[in-house]
């Protein structure tokens, strides 16, 4: 075998459960193809030394024999320290951060040894980040006994190092290279993190120290994620200024940037590293650290001044403005709206910040978001005009993204009851409270029969002890004797299924309702067979039998069509007033049992106390209420008028309750219907029978 075919049988026999051909491609950053191979390598070396071949389960994946485990364990060098290769992507993003921030010249024998690979391919790995580079306005050159060198406007270097540092972020964050990136002892080791040790671990652990500083004195806490980054973007950019290269800020930003906190605490916190470590740190850096200071996400901020400067007031008006339209076009009410408000602006501050000096933050989950939330992340998609006709300039998708993990935090995390139960769980989340609340809602809805303590940041759970059976993070943690469940901040259907199996199997009980009993599977397989290790083998039944669960249905939403279904729609000439047409309209969801009297009632209250906002589009209402004012089940109902009614002034002839039993199962249904208005509206409203309002619903509910 050779070694990396060693490190896949390595990954197999420390693996406790099964492992499929794409995450051990993910794992060692090669092809399936190249897995595939060693793979066959593995089983002929298994053969030849008498033990049993790598066994495969359909739709599970690979394992190996708990006898063959032994064996191999007593027999190889087993390394937690897998092989690895390097990726083109991965290396290119290594050469221009090799190039910017050593003090000494890099020329091509130093990248062929820093990644051993041959000088053809570090050559077309250098040609290909020309180009890029070419596009960020910056050169990438090679000088006669210079080496290589980055030539253009500083600022511009800067953000391309921390563009490139995305692509060799570790899988786990930066944390446990700043906490320990001098730990590797062995070849080995030291092989494996060679790129790293471009970090001193000395230097970054008193940046850290001094960040950690500015926050409790700015009564602040960053997220996990961020502080780590702003570590080590701090160091390397303290690297540039060694080489006294320096950025340039023009005079009336600098007035901006003066007038904040962040600037006086850059000021002491450069000021106490120019010490530390001899550097002279200009006052152009300090204005270019305080800008990075104001653009840093955070968990929370225990003074965020809403009136502290014209711009934060407009910031402030900007998220109420938001957060009504969100609710408008989502249908739905916060019962803590002034809080969430008072959060939402906690995060839209930085993000005003980083919009408005060019500072890119890249969102890792995106895809997921949107793919796991596709009808919150088109609402924030509808509501982000107000913010960027404040900043005059389009938002990103990665900012759009952060927004949307707030508000569909928000939609999840109100109006939850938990349940008594047996087991406490623990979340540890490195990615902020938006996420971190996502997380804890689908947690909430998957394991019915826990109870989740809280949802804490990183450091939050080193300080503290915690009396919890089992913890789910999105990092692995120091061992504590708790069991620990490593997931990605937003769960997918297959990442839902590896979890309740996982937590299934703990503790050799079984705390999740499954199709199949365990013991009687056992008695069967003992009348036929001798069963030589019960307990492992129920334990193994555990882990494949576990049912899904109706994972689907939890993520499924219901269309227009479903919801809003024909034996619920009324057509009549007219009404007495509006309430009476509320009234009228909500009856069939009233006689089907899908609400109660309580519901109608409180809609009527809505309108008396907010006004006409139900009305949605011309001539056409949407009445609600919250699900706690009497939903028993999702449904739609309509009220279809030959004359208009007067709505508190505005005339309506289409009325349509909802109720949702949760602020998410409508969603789709709505945006379904927000697209039939805007292109049938007339159609719908001048229906002169029901089966012409039908037809159109039918149409629309298949988008």
């Amino acid at each position: 075998m050779d070694r990396r075919s060693l490190a896949v049988l390595n990954q197999l026999v420390q693996t406790d459960s099964y492992v499929t051909v794409q995450e051990l491609a993910q794992t060692f950053n090669v092809s399936k193809r190249t897995i595939y191979n060693d793979l066959t390598k593995i089983n002929d070396w298994l053969k030849e030394s008498g033990h049993p071949g790598i066994r495969q389960v359909r739709e599970q994946g690979l394992y190996l024999d708990e006898n063959v485990k032994e064996k191999m364990v007593a027999q190889l060098p087993i390394s937690n320290n897998p092989y690895y290769e390097y990726s083109p992507s991965e290396r290119k993003a290594w050469v221009y951060i090799y190039i910017v921030a050593q003090e000494h010249f890099y020329y091509l024998a130093e990248f062929m040894e820093l990644f051993q690979v041959s000088r053809n391919t570090i050559l077309e790995d250098i040609k290909k980040l020309k180009e890029e580079v070419n596009d960020f306005r910056l050169q990438l050159v090679s000088e006669h006994r210079q080496g290589y060198k980055i030539k253009g406007d500083e600022s511009d270097i800067r953000r391309v190092l921390t563009h490139y540092l995305t692509f060799v972020t570790p899988d786990n964050g930066w944390y446990e290279i700043i906490a320990d990136s001098t730990s590797a002892n062995t070849s080995e080791e030291k092989r494996l993190l060679r790129p790293y040790l471009i970090f001193n671990n000395d230097e970054m652990r008193l940046v850290k120290h001094l960040l950690i500083e500015y926050e409790r004195k700015s009564h602040i806490e960053f997220t996990d994620e961020i502080l780590n980054n702003l570590v080590i973007w701090f160091y390397l950019f303290f690297k540039r200024i060694k080489q006294v290269q320096y950025v340039k800020i023009d005079s009336v930003e600098k007035e901006v940037i003066k007038s904040t906190e962040a600037f006086e605490g850059a000021n002491i916190f450069c000021s106490h590293l120019s010490r530390e470590i001899n550097i002279n740190i200009p006052d152009v850096e300090v204005y270019y650290i305080a800008k990075y200071l104001l653009s840093a996400k955070v968990n929370y901020d225990l003074n965020p001044q809403y009136e502290e400067n014209k711009e934060m007031k407009l910031l402030f008006q900007v998220v109420e403005k938001m957060v009504s339209d969100f609710q408008l076009y989502a249908a739905v009410n916060f019962f803590e709206k002034e809080r969430m408000i008072k959060n939402l602006f906690v995060h839209l501050k930085p993000a005003y910040y980083r919009v408005k000096y060019g500072i890119e933050i890249e969102n890792a989950l995106r895809e997921s978001v949107e793919q796991n939330y596709p009808e919150v992340y088109r609402l924030t998609k509808k509501v982000i005009h107000h913010f960027e006709n404040l900043i005059n300039q389009p938002v990103t998708d990665n900012e759009i993204t952060y927004i949307a993990m707030h508000f569909g935090g928000w939609l999840r995390r109100e109006g939850i009851i938990l349940s008594s139960v047996r087991k406490k769980l623990l979340i540890v989340c490195t990615s902020g409270l938006g996420t971190s609340r996502i997380l804890e809602s689908q947690l909430e809805g998957l394991l019915s029969e826990v109870d989740i303590v809280g949802a804490i940041s990183l450091r939050d759970y080193e300080k503290q002890a915690f009396s919890v059976d089992f913890i789910v993070s999105t990092i692995p943690l120091s061992d504590r004797g708790i069991p620990v469940f490593v997931v990605k901040p937003i769960l997918d259907n297959k990442d839902k299924e590896k979890l309740l199996r996982k937590i299934n199997s703990l503790n050799n009980e079984t705390h999740i309702d499954q199709l199949y009993s365990v013991d009687t599977v056992i008695d069967i397989v003992k009348r036929y067979a001798i069963v030589e290790e019960e307990e492992a083998l129920k334990q193994e039944l555990r882990r494949y039998l576990q049912s899904p669960i109706a994972i689907d249905i939890e993520k499924r939403k219901p269309s227009l069509g479903e919801l809003l279904q024909p034996e619920r729609i009324i057509m009549t000439e007219q009404v007495s007033d509006w309430m009476d047409a509320i009234q009228q309209a909500a009856l069939p969801l009233l006689h089907q049992g899908y609400i109660n009297e309580k519901y109608v009632n409180t809609m009527i209250a809505n309108v008396l106390k907010l006004g006409p906002y139900i009305v949605i589009a011309e001539q056409f209402a949407l009445p609600h209420a919250a699900p706690a004012d009497g939903v028993k089940k999702s449904g739609m109902s309509m009220l279809h008028l030959e004359k208009p009614v007067d709505l508190q002034g505005e005339a309506v002839r289409v009325l349509v309750v909802l109720a949702s039993w949760d602020n998410e199962q409508h969603l789709k249904a709505l945006r379904q219907l927000t697209k039939l208005l805007k292109a049938s509206r007339k159609e719908m409203m001048c229906a002169k029978d029901k089966e012409q309002i039908i037809k159109l619903i039918q149409t629309y509910s298949a988008n």
